[in-house]
Order: structure tokens, then sequence, then C-alpha cells
């Protein structure tokens, strides 16, 4: 996914002087791409619909909007139920670009901090600030990166599966491989 890799290059070393760190706007597009897979996955057939629909035992009319409405609230009330970074993917797509919800989730936090550089390296001097973003779930604090990386990664199993997806289309070797 390409924002995934924009978002682990962005996250290094911030070596420009924008009022703003660009990671923290290439999370939230994240976090949105994630969430927003439900909409188009739902939209992209009526062959994808009817997989998801015995995948998820959703029960809608492919035949009228409310019914293709009622079943991708379905679907999305179901990937949410089945893996929390969905969940929380959606809360902070839907709570940032919404401004407005009835109802937020009070558990999920994104958490930016800034830790001072101890030893010079690259583009770090000594007592420069690096950032890191965190999201706190239930009080458990993640790296993002790897939260990230744990709703995609359901995204791939999922279309896989279901053979949406072929086995060449997979999440970018940005990874640095475990030595055996």
């Amino acid at each position: 996914m390409v924002e995934l890799m924009r978002f682990q290059d962005a996250s290094s070393v911030w070596t420009k002087n924008e009022p703003f760190p660009e990671s923290l706007f290439i999370a939230f597009n994240l976090a949105v791409t994630i969430w927003h897979m439900t909409d188009w996955l739902w939209m992209s057939s009526p062959t994808a619909r009817q997989i998801l629909k015995k995948r998820y035992s959703l029960q809608f009319d492919e035949k009228t909007q409310s019914g293709l409405e009622k079943g991708l609230c379905g679907f999305q009330k179901a990937v949410r139920a089945e893996r929390r970074s969905l969940h929380v993917c959606e809360e902070i797509a839907n709570a940032s670009k919404h401004m407005r919800r009835r109802k937020t989730d009070p558990s999920i936090k994104a958490v930016v901090e800034w830790h001072e550089v101890i030893e010079a390296a690259g583009h770090a001097h000594k007592g420069d600030l690096l950032m890191s973003l965190s999201i706190v779930d239930n009080g458990k604090k993640q790296d993002a990166t790897l939260f990230f990386i744990d709703a995609i990664a359901y995204w791939e199993g999922l279309l896989r599966a279901q053979n949406l997806l072929s086995e060449d289309a997979i999440l970018p070797q940005k990874i640095v491989k475990k030595q055996s």
C-alpha cells in the first residue's frame, strides 16, 4: 500500500522546516484509506459482494440502493468486530474527518511524542527532536506503523482467501527480514 510506504518514509528523521510534520497527515490518510477499503471492496462488483455476503453471512437485497447500503453496513460492522485495528482506523478516519460524531470510542487515542536524540547519526544531531506516533487502544500503546500493518494484513488475508487478490500483490518489501 503506497500510503504505508509514504508514512514510513515520512516518519524518518524530519529534516524539513514545515509548520507540521507531514507524517501526521499521511497517518490520517492511511487510516482513511485502510477503513474505506470497505467501501471500495463493497462497490467493486456484484461478484465481490456475493463473496462477502457468503463470507460474513450478510443479508441484503442486491437490487436496491437501501439493500446495498444495508449490506455495506453489515460488512463494515463485521470487519470491525473481526479485527480491532480496522475498528480503530474507522474511528480515526471518521471522527477526525467529520468532527461531529454522535458517539466516539473513548478508548482510542492517537499519541504523538517527541524524543530527544542522544547520539548524532545521519541527519539527526544530538538534541534534535524525533517524532513517534502511537495508537492507544484500551490502554495499550502500540507503534502506529505496526498497527497499520495489522489492518493491511487483514485486507490482504481476506482478499487472498476469497481469491480477490493475486499472490504477487503484497505489502511492499520495506521490512527487515528476521535472520535465521
